[in-house]
């Protein structure tokens, strides 16, 4: 039943007039007379009928999908089920209640001989007492004409709902369904399986309409998504709240929606009361990333920006071009600058990197004490090197303290400097990783060199850990462990970082840390860690009154061997006055380890909101190809025969429109010999870990993301550790008593869940930004893609179809078989055997496995004589030879039959038919097939 509503112009004769349509039980009386200019003959109008439905059609807000189609069980088989896993008997059971299977509040005011009847309804004033209306199995709210359910009449009834014309969501469709039970209703309790809910969503129906229809179509299912500029502007309003507020979050908003062109196109001097007058300072991940934002700025009028550069970009002399010639048959430039007898910018690197002093300190020093005693190139007469220029009145004026320009670009390292980051509206474009790269040798080089220039009694790395470790009292040992420890706070001179070949700037920071560590209690995975302040030594003078303005946070783990396994010195952002984190997939763990501890993460669209928006507005599509997870940071678990395959499936089907992948790094070159060998001679790749600074990809039409990256459990355990998280690998035993890692990365304890989100932070978030690098113009409605992920290292919902992956193995006689029958389309196991050469009962034997796997169709006793008739139906399979070599170590060895079979994430089998062809050109089921036979 549908009630129909439209609004009519107001007439004093006819005040709070309604329009309703039937289809039986009134009539009409007539006048015969014609009427001037309209048709003398009738004809079927049924479609108007249909299409003022569909535009009319009251169809309460929020009402779940599932309820708008017939179900799919029927009330008798629904009847003895108490219990269920799908959620989809809930759904049915509701449909069937119909007026004789509860007991309502509202009075039955009068009932009709056909079963229909009218009611006053216990929830509303109804002076006539009839307001609604029972016709079949529904009910009619009249004022309004909404037509309603079992479900919605007993929400409305227990005041779980109070507008007719919307549906209980959320923990009030469940409280609904309790109070539908107790008025009579048979509803199965609904027990979901484990897992995280993934809601299942019409995409194969919307699919098939033109986009304005489809908006039409699913809003009246409750179902809606913003469009690119709705969610835009949301983005851009979310970013104004966390400024002017001066909150510290990270806005989850997908990739290709504009993240970094809202802030870098944004006149933030017109908006003091957003900004409070302060700096708007752009972090971004790389060079490319702040190229790219900058240039926004300069190509977006009235927008005014300032960029800051690293030392290579903006000296010079740090950039090698004063440099003595490497060979002798070069010419060396005009002017040569050398350190030592080392070359200026080898010297930079040593002590820039090498012991992380400052590039204004060590130019500097280099200024004043260079082999050549002259001034560097880059700052004669009165010019300033432009490496320091480019800090004139950034991010504010010297004297007055205004801020200067609407924005500053500039990468992630730049957050260490404390102008960039005190009292500014400090916005991170992705995460950033304040991790240090240094070895454990370089570390024990700088722990033991400062050990010594603070004259401490430990003089040895050794001797500095096991004194660490001494819990003894009134001993020379715990004499010397507390010598050393008051010994721990000294802080070198300049020339000691500059000169001392084994310095480092964090040397003195990173000796407390792993002396607090070393006496912690190890957790439960054998780490021990520990974090303490670091005050970086100002070596040009530079001082501020404000304690803890340059502070930054040091952390230690070390492991059951006392290795350093990691040291992360995250800049301390409480001066900031605000932290504003864009991030399509953030991971909440790695945000506050790197910025703010209290940083919260919030999705700026819901999980439907997003998928579809990347779906039907962005126009990127996700294929999620078989159910392995696929890791292949080591190239050990790289399975070359099913990745050709896949390649050359997809080539077959997609021509030249297919020719990129993204994969791990560790297989990248072998992928790339791959595609020459499938055919794809101008065939591209990219690694993981170059997602975020690549675009190249962006007009790509059809994409392969092949495996994952997994870092392994120790990253994971670390971060942990760091964390002060409690969870362990799961473990099982085995019959022989070994403990061994349970299948699965699965982890145990109270931070479990963390611990996999931490995981899922590497695996997950990978795979789906190298996904995201494909349609990356969602204002071009043409600019639309296919991805296929092989891999389930994917967050959950962003599959949108799901294929299986390889399922046997076929020897070079069922090759033949399986060819002829696509030939042919469809034929009898005698036909076959006649054609091929390969006995019928082989052919029967083949057959029987194709049947099984759904590869093939059988109509049974069709045929001459009764015979069995196989079809290919609509499932084309395609065969890839393997030689010997590639299966040389395999009990089988014969060629390989691959299969995709492309059915819709949800679990809708009747949508599985529409999805792929909106997917694919060649049919609604492609199969390759891979399995030991």
């Amino acid at each position: 039943m549908k009630a129909i509503g439209a609004e009519l112009p107001e007439h004093e004769r006819f005040p709070g007039a309604e329009i309703e349509v039937y289809d039986s039980g009134r009539y009409s009386a007539m006048t015969g007379d014609h009427i001037v200019g309209t048709p003398r003959t009738t004809r079927e109008c049924q479609s108007f009928i249909d299409d003022l439905a569909d535009e009319f059609a009251t169809v309460a807000e929020g009402t779940p999908d599932q309820l708008l189609r017939e179900p799919e069980r029927s009330k008798d088989d629904l009847a003895d089920v108490e219990t269920t896993s799908d959620i989809q008997d809930v759904f049915d059971a509701i449909q069937h209640t119909g007026p004789r299977d509860i007991r309502l509040h509202s009075t039955v005011t009068h009932e009709r001989g056909d079963g229909t009847a009218s009611l006053d309804p216990s929830w509303a004033q109804s002076k006539s007492g009839t307001r609604l209306a029972q016709v079949g199995d529904g009910w009619v709210y009249r004022k309004g004409m909404c037509g309603l359910d079992a479900l919605q009449v007993v929400a409305l009834e227990e005041r779980i709902i109070t507008r007719v014309d919307e549906y209980p969501t959320g923990e009030d469709f469940w409280a609904a369904v309790d109070a539908l039970r107790q008025r009579g209703a048979h509803v199965p309790e609904y027990e979901p399986e484990e897992g995280e809910p993934v809601s299942a969503l019409p995409l194969a129906r919307l699919l098939a309409l033109d986009p304005s229809e489809r908006k039409r179509a699913a809003r009246k299912r409750g179902v809606d998504w913003p469009t690119t500029a709705d969610a835009r502007d949301r983005l851009r309003n979310r970013i104004f709240q966390a400024m002017r507020h001066g909150e510290d979050v990270v806005i989850d908003a997908p990739t290709a929606l504009g993240k970094t062109y809202t802030v870098a196109t944004e006149p933030w001097l017109n908006h003091s009361d957003v900004t409070d007058d302060s700096p708007v300072v752009h972090f971004s991940e790389t060079r490319e990333a702040r190229d790219g934002a900058a240039a926004s700025s300069r190509n977006t009028t009235g927008v005014t920006a300032a960029t800051l550069k690293g030392r290579k970009e903006r000296c010079p002399v740090a950039r090698g071009d004063h440099d003595p010639a490497d060979d002798e048959d070069e010419e060396n430039p005009d002017v040569v600058i050398t350190m030592d007898g080392t070359p200026a910018s080898v010297w930079f690197d040593a002590v820039c990197d090498g012991r992380g002093v400052p590039f204004s300190t060590a130019h500097a020093y280099l200024a004043e004490r260079n082999d050549q005693g002259t001034e560097p190139p880059c700052c004669e007469g009165d010019a300033e090197c432009p490496a320091k220029s480019q800090w004139d009145g950034v991010p504010r004026e010297d004297e007055t303290g205004e801020t200067t320009v609407d924005v500053v670009h500039a990468t992630h390292q730049f957050a260490n400097v404390p102008s960039l980051v005190r009292n500014c509206n400090v916005v991170f474009d992705e995460r950033p990783d304040f991790t240090l790269d240094i070895s454990n040798d370089r570390i024990q080089r700088g722990v033991t060199a400062f050990l010594k220039a603070a004259g401490t009694p430990a003089r040895t790395w050794e001797s500095f850990v096991q004194l660490a470790q001494h819990s003894g009292k009134e001993t020379d040992a715990a004499n010397e462990r507390d010598a050393t420890q008051r010994k721990l706070d000294y802080q070198p001179n300049r020339e000691w970082y500059l000169e001392q070949s084994d310095a480092h700037t964090v040397a003195p920071s990173l000796a407390r840390a792993i002396w607090y560590a070393l006496r912690n209690d190890p957790d439960a995975n054998g780490r021990r860690s520990a974090t303490v302040p670091h005050n970086p030594p100002r070596l040009d003078g530079s001082v501020h009154e404000n304690d803890g303005w340059n502070r930054v946070w040091v952390t230690v783990i070390l492991d059951e061997d006392n290795r350093v396994r990691t040291i992360r010195a995250a800049p301390d952002l409480s001066l900031a006055r605000c932290v504003i984190g864009l991030d399509a997939h953030p991971s909440a763990p790695l945000w506050q380890r790197n910025t703010r501890p209290d940083i919260t993460t919030e999705p700026l669209l819901d999980a439907n909101e997003r998928r579809l928006w990347r779906r039907f507005e962005r126009g990127l599509t996700v294929v999620q190809v078989g159910e392995a997870t696929r890791p292949l940071a080591s190239g050990e678990y790289f399975d070359e025969g099913g990745t050709r395959a896949v390649l050359e499936h997809l080539h077959e089907t997609y021509a030249d429109a297919f020719r990129t992948v993204i994969t791990a790094s560790s297989v990248e070159s072998r992928t790339k010999q791959l595609l020459r060998e499938v055919g794809i001679e101008d065939g591209e790749t990219m690694h993981y870990g170059e997602e975020k600074s690549r675009n190249d990809f962006g007009d790509e039409t059809v994409g392969l993301v092949n495996g994952s990256i997994d870092p392994g459990d120790d990253y994971v355990l670390d971060l942990l550790a760091e964390c002060g998280l409690d969870a362990r690998p799961e473990t099982v035993e085995t019959d022989a008593g070994e403990v061994r890692r349970a299948h699965g990365r699965e982890f145990v304890g109270s931070d479990a869940d963390a611990a996999r989100e931490i995981l899922a932070s590497v695996r997950e978030n990978h795979v789906a930004q190298a996904a995201g690098r494909y349609a990356r113009n969602a204002d071009d409605p043409t600019n639309t893609a296919t991805v296929f992920v092989r891999t389930d290292a994917i967050p959950d919902g962003f599959a949108d179809l799901q294929v299986p992956g390889v399922e046997w193995v076929a020897t070079d006689t069922q090759r033949r078989v399986i060819e002829e029958l696509r030939e042919r389309t469809e034929a009898t196991a005698r036909e076959l055997a006649e054609a091929t050469g390969v006995s019928k009962r082989h052919v029967a034997k083949t057959l029987a496995r194709l049947l099984g796997g759904g590869s093939v169709e059988c109509c049974d006793g069709v045929g001459a004589y009764g015979a069995d008739v196989y079809s290919t139906g609509n499932s084309p399979t395609s065969v890839v030879d393997l030689g010997s070599d590639e299966i040389a170590n395999d009990a089988v060895w014969g060629t390989y039959t691959w299969s995709f079979a492309i059915h819709p994430a949800a679990g809708d089998a009747s949508e599985a038919s529409a999805s792929s062809v909106a997917t694919t050109s060649t049919a609604d089921h492609i199969e390759r097939q891979e399995r030991p036979g």
